[in-house]
């Protein structure tokens, strides 16, 4: 940072300027992958309303509102690069909206198919530290950081571990525990990353999402 600019991956800007004002989140709202993530968000309240139920009918349309927002999360992603739809909204909203999504689901597990408790906490505790640094990131550096190879393997183990127990399908249990595993190692690697960008030996990247941004 010099003379109250922030150097964000080797783009500098005004630390006065602000990151979303009110006009452009109006204007980005409107953008077809934003809507996908809305939709998403959205999605997770016709199925809290319907997990409890027993019906068949209720127990399809859960499993179909399950699916259909769990491929919105790479559905977003990719119209923002093939649409050229790229938002600085979009890159808070997307990640926001994913860890929502994934904290209501682990919730319904644990209080409608048996998860253990300690399971639900340990996959919430690693959204919320690297929910924190990426805010830390984006004040600081105007940036948020993507996952690595890992941290997406884990997150389709998770949207697979979500939908298998929903359907109470075997070792679903032991997926469980794997999740467990890659989220302390994800949990990790998080924030070395983050020490390396504090420390400057690291730039900070914007997701391959969101690259063109760093033209913005």
């Amino acid at each position: 940072m010099k003379n109250g600019t922030i150097e964000t991956g080797g783009i500098t800007r005004d630390r006065g300027q602000a990151y979303l004002d009110r006009s452009r989140i109006i204007a980005e709202l409107r953008l077809l992958p934003n809507l996908i993530s809305i939709g998403r968000l959205l999605l997770i309240i016709p199925i809290a309303l319907l997990y409890p139920l027993t019906s068949s009918a209720a127990y399809w349309t859960v499993l179909v509102l399950l699916v259909v927002s769990y491929l919105s999360d790479y559905a977003d992603g990719y119209l923002a690069r093939r649409l050229k739809q790229q938002s600085r909204l979009g890159l808070i909203l997307d990640p926001v909206a994913d860890k929502i999504w994934t904290l209501a689901m682990v919730f319904l597990l644990c209080r409608f198919r048996e998860l253990p408790v300690w399971i639900m906490l340990v996959v919430v505790g690693r959204d919320a530290g690297i929910l924190a640094i990426n805010i830390r990131l984006l004040r600081h550096n105007r940036v948020v950081m993507p996952s690595d190879d890992v941290g997406r393997i884990y997150l389709v183990l998770l949207g697979l571990m979500i939908i298998g127990t929903t359907l109470r399908l075997p070792a679903m249990r032991i997926l469980a525990y794997g999740i467990v595993l890659l989220a302390v190692v994800t949990m990790f690697r998080y924030f070395q990353r983050y020490r390396r960008i504090v420390e400057g030996s690291e730039r900070p990247e914007l997701d391959p999402d969101y690259a063109s941004l760093e033209d913005d």
